[in-house]
C-alpha cells in the first residue's frame, strides 16, 4: 500500500522539489501546505500515514499545527524538516507529538531510511540532536525533581526521614505525637506527589535525591 504523504512547507521551490523525490521513490504525495493552519485542514480532509513540516511558516508555525495535528488526528505521522536547530525547537516538537526532527541539509537516502523507520513506529533524529534533547529532557526531570520536592510538607518530610531510618510507623506516631493512620496517610501522600508505587521506592527515591538531609 503505497505510503500518503502531505508537505507543509512555504517555500515553493523546496516543496516542488521534496514531491518530485518522493513521487520518484513511489510515495504519494496527496497535498501540499503552505501555513500551519492548512497544513491542519489537509490532515482533517486527506488523512495522510505521513506529514513532512516546517517550523517557520506563516499564520501559524510548524510546532502549532503539529500540536493542533497530533491531538486531533494522532495515527497520523508526523516529521518536521526544517532549518532550525533551535535545541527548544526539538524539544517542543517531540512533546507536541512529533516522531522524527531533521534538518533540510540531510541527504535524500537518509530522508528515505527515516521514513521507513517512522512506518516501524520509531522516533527519530538528525545527527547531533538526540544529545540536545536528551540533556533537556534531563533538565526537566531535574526541574520536576526540585517541584516534588518542594510540594512535600515539613511533616511529611519528618515521617519521610523516621521511616527511612527503620522506624515503624508505630514508633514514627509516638515520636510525632500523631496516630498511625496519619503517618500511614503521609508516607502514601508523600508517594504519590512523587509519582511512585510503595514505601521502598519513596525511601530510595528521597535518599537519591538527598531529601532526607533536609
Amino acid at each position: 500500500m503505497t505510503m500518503k504523504i502531505v508537505i507543509a512547507d512555504d517555500h515553493a521551490l523546496f516543496t516542488d522539489g521534496l514531491k518530485n523525490l518522493l513521487q520518484s521513490k513511489g510515495y504519494e504525495v496527496t497535498g501540499i501546505a503552505r501555513n500551519g493552519m492548512e497544513a491542519f485542514k489537509l490532515a482533517k480532509q486527506l488523512k495522510p500515514d505521513l506529514m513532512l513540516i516546517d517550523i517557520f511558516m506563516p499564520r501559524c508555525d510548524g510546532l502549532e499545527a503539529t500540536k493542533l495535528i497530533s491531538a486531533s488526528f494522532p495515527e497520523i505521522k508526523i516529521m518536521i524538516l526544517t532549518s532550525s536547530e533551535d535545541e527548544k525547537n526539538v524539544f517542543d516538537a517531540v512533546k507536541f507529538g512529533a516522531s522524527g526532527y531533521f534538518i533540510k541539509s540531510f541527504d535524500s537516502k537518509h530522508l528515505f531510511d527515516s521514513i521507513e523507520a517512522l512506518q516501524n513506529g520509531e522516533t527519530l533524529l538528525s545527527p547531533g540532536l538526540a544529545g540536545k534533547i536528551l540533556d533537556e529532557l534531563e533538565e526537566l526531570k531535574k526541574k520536576q525533581d526540585d517541584h516534588s520536592r518542594q510540594g512535600l510538607t515539613e511533616r511529611q518530610k519528618e515521617v519521610l526521614s523516621l521511616s527511612a531510618r527503620g522506624d515503624s510507623y508505630k514508633r514514627i506516631a509516638k515520636n510525632l505525637n500523631i496516630s498511625e493512620r496519619t503517618v500511614r496517610y503521609h508516607i502514601q501522600s508523600s508517594i504519590d506527589k512523587l509519582h511512585l508505587q510503595n514505601r521502598q521506592q519513596l525511601i530510595s527515591y528521597a535518599s537519591r535525591a538527598g531529601m532526607l538531609d533536609s
